[in-house]
C-alpha cells in the first residue's frame, strides 16, 4: 500500500514569555513557515492501539512526514481542526530521509500569538 503523503498539518511548540509589561503570554512557535508540512496519516489499527497500551502509551495516530530535525516528543500537531501532542518519533534507521510520529488527541488551548520560523 503506498503511503502518499497528501495531509497538510502544522508542528509547533509553545513558549511561556513575559511581553514589555511583564505579563506572562503563551505563544505559539511553529516549527516551519506559513506554509503547512505534507504528511501520511492514519489512525492506528485496533491491535497497534491495543498493543501502545500494553507498552504504556495512549498513541492514537500516526503521521509520516519528511525527515526536520526540529521535531521531537512534547510538540504539537494540528491536522484537520484537531489538535495532537507527539509521543514518540521514529527516525527509521537514522537515514533522515522520513520520519513516523504518534500522537495523542488533546483538548486545544488558548494562546495569546502565533509565531511562524522564517526559511
Amino acid at each position: 500500500m503506498s503511503q502518499i503523503k497528501d495531509k497538510l498539518i502544522g508542528i509547533f511548540e509553545v513558549k511561556t514569555e513575559r511581553d514589555l509589561g511583564g505579563n506572562e503570554v503563551k505563544v505559539k512557535r511553529y516549527i516551519h513557515n506559513r506554509n503547512r508540512l505534507h504528511a501520511y496519516v492514519r489512525e492506528l489499527s485496533e491491535r497497534e492501539k491495543f498493543a501502545a497500551k500494553q507498552a504504556g502509551a495512549e498513541t492514537s495516530i500516526l503521521f509520516r512526514l519528511n525527515y526536520n530535525k526540529k521535531l521531537c516528543t512534547g510538540q504539537y500537531i494540528e491536522f484537520r481542526g484537531n489538535t495532537y501532542v507527539i509521543v514518540s518519533v521514529d527516525g527509521f534507521e537514522y537515514y533522515k530521509r522520513d520520519l513516523t510520529v504518534r500522537a495523542e488527541k488533546v483538548k486545544p488551548e488558548v494562546y495569546d500569538y502565533e509565531e511562524y520560523t522564517e526559511q
